[in-house]
C-alpha cells in the first residue's frame, strides 16, 4: 500500500495573536476533507516560533491533485496568507523504507 501514498505538506507562520483564528480555519477544513484523504495533522514546529506545519496523506495522487484545486486548499492556503504568511507546499510520493540491524557479520 506503501507505494500508492501520496503527501502535502503546507507550511507557514502566524502571528500568536491570529493563531487560534487560523486553527479554527484549519479544523473546519479538516471536517471538510475528501475521503481521499486519510490522515492529517497542524503541527506548531517546536524550533521556529508562529511556523505551522500542515500533513495530510492521500491514498492517490489524483485525490491530493483534485484538493489542490478545491475550494478547502484556496481557503487554507488564503488563510496563512491573510493571517500571517505562506511558505511553501510540497508534495511527494511516500517510499517504504525498512530498517534493519546488524548484529553479527560473517566473512
Amino acid at each position: 500500500m506503501a507505494n500508492n501514498i501520496y503527501f502535502l505538506k503546507i507550511t507557514g507562520s502566524i502571528s500568536s495573536g491570529k493563531q487560534r483564528e487560523f486553527q479554527q480555519t484549519v479544523q473546519f477544513i479538516f471536517n471538510h476533507l475528501p475521503s481521499g484523504c486519510f490522515v492529517h495533522d497542524l503541527s506548531l514546529d517546536v524550533f521556529r516560533p508562529n511556523m505551522y506545519h500542515l500533513f495530510s496523506m492521500w491514498h492517490s495522487e489524483e485525490a491530493m491533485t483534485i484538493f489542490k484545486k478545491s475550494n478547502e486548499y484556496q481557503l487554507l492556503k488564503g488563510s496563512f496568507q491573510t493571517l500571517g504568511s505562506y511558505e511553501s507546499a510540497i508534495t511527494g510520493k511516500l517510499a517504504d523504507v525498512q530498517m534493519f540491524e546488524v548484529i553479527e557479520i560473517n566473512y
